[in-house]
């Protein structure tokens, strides 16, 4: 404007005629210079409130999960399970007269059609026992125990733990040991969603699933280290670990059921393995939290965790 104009000119004059002139921490109106003190007072505040974050327990649990690069590790976790776990669950299921898949459907809440979409999908497994072959049988249970392994090399990095030591067939029975205590897990989460469910609704469901969960993991952890973290050290992760499992069946009761029939109607089954997929990864993500956290937490709360003599 010329009047900002006029008055810069006339500040300038007075300079000159050795009149007074604007302070020097003062913007000069019109001219949309900021103060550089004050700038840098900001930018310095800034810096130091990012610090703090950073090193703080919100920083430091981020920077571990990432240590594990953990959104990669669900996806992988989600996509083996989704490949090589569930054709196997449909064997199991079929051989042995259980509703493994039921678990699924109580475990993210589904119910109606959303659960009956779930329940077509996995029990065409049921068609294939018949003719299943000892080679296929063979690779189904080479499929399965890939679950154990990637949960053992999660548990090893977060608890900062070398690998084990023994002979492949040793190694190759505790992850199949792993594998009947999960079918155990599925069943008993099964049969409490059917047995709570009519009597308390879905929170009493979810809260004896919780404590299912709380327990089995806590063991998972426990096994796949060789009992070299105690119990006690482990229960902060087993308690995280459950408590996100049972947040995640929550959420996937208010969004994914509505999103699984969505998906069916619109692209058939592929629509509902997308929508366990995504539910798959936030699993994964769960476990790598809860391991995170429960580490964390020993770190700060408790001595370090005792460790037990290796098994020779």
């Amino acid at each position: 404007m010329v009047h900002d104009g006029q008055s810069a000119d006339n500040a300038a004059l007075a300079h000159e005629r050795g009149g007074p002139s604007p302070p020097p921490d003062v913007a000069t109106p019109g001219t949309g210079t900021a103060n550089p003190a004050k700038a840098r007072t900001w930018r310095d505040k800034g810096a130091a409130a990012a610090a703090r974050v950073k090193t703080g327990s919100v920083g430091t649990f981020w920077s571990r999960l990432n240590a594990v690069d953990f959104m990669n590790s669900a996806l992988m976790f989600a996509g083996l399970f989704l490949v090589c776990f569930f054709p196997f669950l449909a064997v199991v299921d079929a051989a042995t007269g259980k509703s493994t898949q039921r678990t699924i459907t109580l475990r993210m809440g589904l119910s109606g059609q959303a659960a009956h979409d779930v329940d077509a999908l996995i029990s065409a497994g049921h068609q294939t026992v018949s003719a299943l072959s000892v080679i296929s049988a063979i690779v189904l249970v080479l499929f399965a125990i890939g679950i154990p392994g990637v949960l053992q090399a999660w548990y090893q990095k977060v608890y900062g733990q070398p690998a084990l030591r023994g002979g492949a067939g040793r190694q190759f029975a505790r992850k199949l040991v792993w594998v009947a205590g999960f079918l155990v897990y599925i069943w008993l989460e099964a049969l409490v969603g059917e047995q709570t469910g009519p009597v308390g609704g879905r929170l009493l469901t979810f809260v004896c699933e919780f404590a299912v969960a709380v327990l089995f993991w806590w063991w998972t952890v426990h096994f796949l280290l060789s009992g070299r973290i105690s119990w006690r050290a482990l229960f902060p992760a087993a308690l995280a670990t459950g408590f996100c499992l049972t947040g995640l069946a929550v959420f996937s009761l208010l969004l994914f059921a509505g999103s699984i029939i969505s998906g069916e109607t619109s692209y058939g089954p592929i629509g509902v393995v997308l929508v366990l997929l995504y539910y798959l990864t936030g699993a994964g993500v769960c476990l790598l939290l809860g391991a995170v956290f429960g580490q964390m937490w020993n770190e700060r709360h408790q001595p370090p965790p005792s460790r037990m003599p290796r098994p020779s």
